[in-house]
């Protein structure tokens, strides 16, 4: 039986698959939001290199609180560049 937090892993994987450039951190793509960067549940799975536990964000990144629950649930450590 698949769990919930299974199904959402599958769906990210599946809507991420395919596209060049997948889990490309949003600020390299977008140089205009150097300034202020919102970082949601959906990008940040797509960031987040199984296994590794360690999440490196911007320094001025805001990340959503969805997010954060997500990231402390799986465990993984947010540092934040530059600092």
């Amino acid at each position: 039986m698949l769990t919930k937090g299974a199904i959402e892993d599958l769906i990210a994987r599946y809507l991420s698959r395919g596209k060049t450039g997948s889990g490309t951190p949003v600020y390299k793509k977008v140089p205009e939001l150097g300034k202020k960067l919102f970082l949601s549940d959906f990008e940040l799975r797509k960031m987040v290199v199984p296994g590794s536990g360690v999440l490196t964000v911007a320094a001025n990144a805001i990340i959503s609180p969805l997010a954060l629950d997500w990231l402390d649930y799986d465990g993984v450590k947010i540092t934040r560049a530059g600092k």
